[in-house]
């Protein structure tokens, strides 16, 4: 090879070299983009879970209730003079 197309091959290289490194750098900034958006979706998901136990304690609550009514009504139609209202 001669000087010329030592020259070639290099500043092809280096124009190679140049292009990775710029998307390396898009690489990076678009993963720092996704980590955020992670974290992001971590509290919603840490706020949508303890709403989610909030509602579920609150379907316990109304459950109670209404078995607790179903026993009265029983006992209401099988025992009507036992029942206090």
């Amino acid at each position: 090879m001669n000087k010329y197309e030592l020259k070639y091959c290099l500043e092809d290289e280096s124009t190679k070299v140049k292009d990775l490194i710029d998307i390396n750098g898009k690489n990076a900034h678009h993963i720092q983009d996704l980590y955020e958006e992670i974290k992001e979706l971590k509290i919603h998901n840490k706020k949508l879970i303890v709403r989610m136990n909030d509602k579920t304690e609150e379907n316990i609550k109304l459950k109670n209730i209404i078995r607790s009514q179903q026993e009265k009504n029983l006992a209401e139609y099988h025992f009507p003079e036992s029942v206090d209202n």
